[in-house]
């Protein structure tokens, strides 16, 4: 029955003088996530190397402000990765609360975190009290002018232990926003 609806149809088509059948445009293809390349170096309690991102799932979600963020604006980059052989995936968090454009940034503007995904792990910059100002974990983060890479050179304290400069993230990071 389908047979002769088709035949039927085609007869149709070439009586209107249709003698081939219009194909709409394939859409374009989609983006892989996890595209972020990266080449980031972790030294101390977390020793590994990041070279990209894995892809967006329930509620790990990849996010960069890049070059949506204005002065004044807070600018962040978040995004999971593997970071060691285990497979175990880790989420690195970039926050500056008053963007001021492309530069660099210290330990005071940016706030920066590396977390374990269940948060069991986790280390972080943090500020010195004025009592133990030469404790201060030391960052120096600068965003090019496109606002979507740039470099990290950042000691980061220990959350449960507290030992400053416990972990050592370098290189260079890389988003899309």
């Amino acid at each position: 029955m389908l047979r002769v609806v088709g035949i039927v149809a085609l007869f149709v088509l070439a009586a209107c003088g249709q003698s081939s059948v219009k194909v709409g445009a394939s859409p374009s293809p989609v983006l892989a996530q996890g595209s972020w390349t990266q080449n980031l170096v972790l030294t101390g309690d977390l020793p590994g190397k990041i070279t990209s991102i894995v892809p967006d799932q329930g509620t790990q979600q990849t996010f960069c402000s890049g070059a949506k963020a204005r002065n004044g604006d807070t600018w962040s980059d978040s995004f999971y990765a593997n970071v060691d052989t285990s497979g175990n995936e880790w989420q690195l968090n970039i926050i500056i609360e008053n963007f001021r454009g492309p530069g660099t940034y210290t330990a005071k503007d940016v706030k920066i975190s590396l977390q374990s995904a269940d948060n069991q792990k986790a280390w972080l910059n943090q500020d010195a009290d004025p009592v133990t100002q030469a404790a201060a974990d030391k960052v120096t983060f600068t965003i090019d002018r496109t606002q979507q890479t740039g470099t990290i050179d950042a000691f980061l304290t220990n959350a449960a232990s507290g030992a400053h400069s416990a972990e050592h993230l370098t290189g260079q990071w890389n988003c899309r926003g």
